[in-house]
């Protein structure tokens, strides 16, 4: 085994408590290098190279030579003795597609997260923003004065917003929610969702699919359901696995950034005060939450097709990869005095929302929406604090996006 591979660091980046050092191990790692060979101890033996420096992750996330399906790597013979075999690949999905695939799928999705699009969903942010506020203080006021603000506020926008754009039936949304949450929590980029959740979830995609065929509506779903052309058209499999990915990718990451974006300026008094001068700072308060607490902390697996050269190392064919965002956006050589939160930064480049083809779809989208959500609770709770001390809220365990497990605040 070459030299860089035959001793990986072993990380258990699935701990419980992982998120909660991140940052500590993610310094230590890049004062090494901005590309490491690690493995985590459950998977010994399956080591895959850790990107933590931010011109090797901008790299990497646009290297034409690193495939997002792992399919890539197979031969023709290989491909045909598969489908011989009848053995099912993973859904057809842009997150782990490449050209052409991925061009065709992001085409027929694109249309929904247009400017336009998204400048027609203002009102119906600020009308859910308001209607969950006003329940949660409502709820406050009945109970002991406390609002769990990522339960309460966050996710029902996130998801309300979501359902809205793809057709979700209102009665869907508890359920759905439920799924959602769970599915993000224990789904990694190594493991892949939990087969049970999968099964729940792709039950909600398939019966979304069967309504808007039948009976179709001014939604993302029925617009894909009914394409203007057949080169633009899904099959129901692909369908499904579109609406099971907006939703993953679309729900749980919208409501992390705006609970963790609540959280950084609660805990940074000057810089509230400061956003509850001047609101219009909201757009810059959204962009340094992406940096310093983006919710995508590692991308997706990456496969090398073609050995190249990755920072100061040697990227041969087979090998994985792993850009991780979060650590990438805190990168000193990048970003100076990294672990400070600063809404008035300038510039404020991240990662935050991948690069390269595979850039988030969403990204105006949940830009829109988080800074609808800050602007919103702003006005209504101007006053608002935490109930718990900073150090004893904890973050969700898994690998591939960070989240809080709940955000009590008072009124």
């Amino acid at each position: 085994m070459r030299p860089g591979k035959s001793r990986p660091i072993v990380i258990d980046l699935l701990a419980e408590d992982f998120h909660e050092h991140a940052h500590t191990v993610y310094d230590r790692l890049r004062a090494q290098s901005p590309v490491t060979f690690v493995e985590l101890p459950q998977q010994p033996g399956r080591g895959f190279w850790m990107i933590t420096g931010y011109t090797a992750a901008d790299t990497a996330l646009r290297e034409k030579r690193l495939a997002n399906d792992p399919r890539a790597l197979l031969s023709p013979a290989q491909r045909a003795a598969r489908a011989a075999a009848r053995i099912p690949g993973p859904p057809n999905t842009m997150l782990i597609s490449d050209p052409p695939e991925h061009t065709r799928l992001r085409r027929a999705a694109q249309r929904a997260f247009t400017s336009r699009s998204v400048t027609a969903m203002h009102p119906v942010m600020l009308r859910h923003a308001e209607r969950l506020l006003d329940h949660a203080e409502q709820a406050a006021r009945d109970g002991d004065g406390t609002v769990d603000l990522l339960h309460a506020y966050a996710y029902p926008l996130s998801l309300t917003v979501l359902g809205e754009i793809l057709g979700f039936p209102a009665a869907w949304h508890a359920g759905l929610h439920d799924l959602a949450v769970r599915a993000a929590t224990v789904s990694t980029p190594l493991s892949g969702p939990d087969p049970l959740l999968r099964d729940r979830l792709d039950g909600y995609t398939r019966d979304l699919v069967l309504l808007k065929r039948q009976d179709p509506g001014d939604d993302l779903v029925s617009r894909l359901a009914h394409p203007e052309s057949d080169r633009e058209a899904l099959s129901d499999g692909e369908l499904g696995a579109m609406i099971g990915l907006l939703v993953a990718a679309g729900f749980e990451t919208s409501a992390s950034l705006i609970a963790s974006a609540t959280l950084s300026l609660l805990t940074d008094p000057p810089q509230w005060a400061a956003l509850r001068a001047e609101p219009e700072l909201a757009a810059a308060a959204v962009e340094e939450t992406m940096r310093y607490w983006g919710p995508v902390e590692s991308a997706t697996m990456r496969h090398a097709v073609a050995p190249f050269t990755l920072g100061d190392k040697r990227i041969e064919t087979g090998d994985r990869v792993l850009v991780f965002p979060a650590a990438a956006n805190r990168d000193p050589a990048h970003v100076r005095d990294p672990h400070r939160f600063d809404i008035h930064r300038e510039p404020r480049p991240h990662l935050g929302f991948s690069g390269g083809i595979h850039n988030c779809l969403g990204a105006a989208l949940a830009r829109t929406e988080v800074r609808f959500a800050l602007t919103t609770l702003i006005a209504r709770w101007p006053r608002l604090r935490l109930d718990a001390h900073p150090a004893d809220l904890r973050w969700r365990s898994g690998m591939g996006l960070r989240g809080l497990r709940r955000l009590p605040v008072r009124p």
